[in-house]
């Protein structure tokens, strides 16, 4: 007995926690179909009211979709930013859209475009996780959870003898 409620409390913990999470959209919306994959959220200072995250958003449809807004737990706005270099500096501009072609993806990654998460009520620690929703220019939302992480991963970590 024991063994299934311990199966069934697992079953339920990964199908709630997928990592890349596919929801079509209502069939008024020409089937198209995202894919959010690979989000999290960067763990900073508790001091800090703002932060990043990154996702890799994948349209599986038949046709373009476009993003116009975001939101997140603890955040009290969500805005996409472009990192790009302006008179030689590098700057953050505000994008008020993002389009994804059909059979295209769009990586939103450090140094790139991301996700800004505005007036946090606290800093989420590492280890944690961030619920992360999209809005469809159609009124869809997409949502996936993200993990919050110091750095992109262990893959751009170098052996230091």
């Amino acid at each position: 007995m024991y063994k299934f409620w311990l199966m069934a409390l697992a079953a339920a913990f990964y199908s709630v926690c997928g990592v890349a999470q596919t929801i079509p959209e209502p069939e008024q919306h020409s089937g198209t179909a995202i894919e959010l994959a690979g989000a999290w959220v960067r763990a900073l200072p508790p001091t800090q009211t703002n932060t990043a995250a990154y996702l890799t958003i994948s349209n599986r449809g038949a046709s373009a979709i476009t993003i116009v807004g975001g939101s997140a737990e603890l955040a009290d706005s969500v805005e996409f930013h472009a990192t790009r270099e302006i008179d030689g500096y590098m700057r953050m501009e505000q994008l008020h859209e993002l389009s994804v072609a059909a059979g295209q993806s769009a990586e939103l990654a450090p140094g790139g475009t991301h996700l800004m998460l505005l007036g946090l009520a606290r800093m989420p620690a590492s280890g944690e996780t961030v619920r992360l929703c999209l809005k469809m220019a159609t009124g869809a939302e997409v949502c996936t959870a993200a993990e919050v992480r110091k750095n992109a991963s262990g893959a751009h970590k170098h052996d230091h003898h």
